[in-house]
């Protein structure tokens, strides 16, 4: 990819629904080449790196990975974390053409990830992802220089964990998160969630959603017979700092140049 020479795909309106709601979903954005990579990329990590996968709770009552088939491991999957800067096939994938073109008219042309996941919900027992704002687990700012983007690798629907947003939220400040005992998951109180405003966002194969870093968003839990499939990958404009008393990740530059004193 020419690191200089892209020009944003983005239509004025849905930049506005990205500004107005703080989430803009772009259908087909992602063609099916890419979809196809990247479902074989996750499971070909799975099968090479059983030690550097999490495992969704639920399928490993009892059980150690070095006990399961290579068919079970993959169904037991519940994410990949943070493989862009070690793994050239995530690399590959983060760098997407498409999902760079689109977000050079929200970041600018200095961008970076700071951030990248391979979400996974496993059939009947993929456990729900609580309400919270991605903001409450960065290092980085200023926080609306950081933007999520979803990308659908299966269908996603209500039956399978797709993605609920509350529409607008991203106005508000970071609020307080509880942590769950026991799990990586910050939650916000359920006092502060309008279930009347929020909005289920199905999407198909290849559909990316583009999301404030400060919406309020989750996924259900998958009991339906099909895995649910995603790319998360957070990119930042690469003049954001690392904020005080945070401590840095590795960061990925994937269009423009680094700039002196950011990320």
């Amino acid at each position: 990819m020419n690191m200089t020479s892209l020009e944003t795909i983005l239509t004025p309106q849905q930049i506005v629904d990205y500004y107005q709601n703080g989430y803009v979903m772009v259908p087909g954005l992602v063609d099916s080449e890419t979809v196809e990579f990247a479902l074989k990329a996750i499971d070909d990590f799975i099968v090479e790196n059983p030690d550097k996968v999490h495992y969704e709770e639920e399928a490993m009552v009892g059980r150690t990975h070095e006990s399961l088939t290579i068919e079970e491991r993959i169904l037991a999957v519940r994410g990949i974390h943070q493989q862009a800067f070690r793994d050239d096939r995530f690399l590959r994938l983060v760098r997407n053409e498409q999902v760079v073109r689109a977000l050079i008219s929200l970041l600018g042309s200095d961008i970076k990830v700071i951030q990248d996941m391979a979400l996974i919900k496993p059939p009947r027992i993929g456990s729900e992802k609580p309400a919270h704002q991605d903001a409450a687990y960065f290092e980085v700012g200023p926080d609306d220089q950081v933007v999520g983007t979803w990308w659908a690798l299966d269908r996603a629907t209500p039956e399978n964990g797709c993605m609920y947003v509350w529409p607008g939220t991203h106005r508000l400040p970071v609020v307080e998160h509880t942590l769950t005992p026991g799990t990586p998951h910050r939650v916000i109180s359920p006092a502060l969630l309008d279930e009347s405003r929020k909005i289920g966002v199905p999407m198909e194969p290849g559909d990316v959603l583009f999301f404030s870093s400060h919406l309020f968003h989750f996924t259900p839990p998958n009991r339906s017979e099909y895995r649910r499939r995603s790319l998360q990958v957070h990119y930042a404009s690469a003049q954001c700092q690392v904020l005080p008393g945070k401590k840095a990740r590795t960061y990925t530059l994937v269009h423009g140049e680094s700039q002196p004193g950011g990320l």
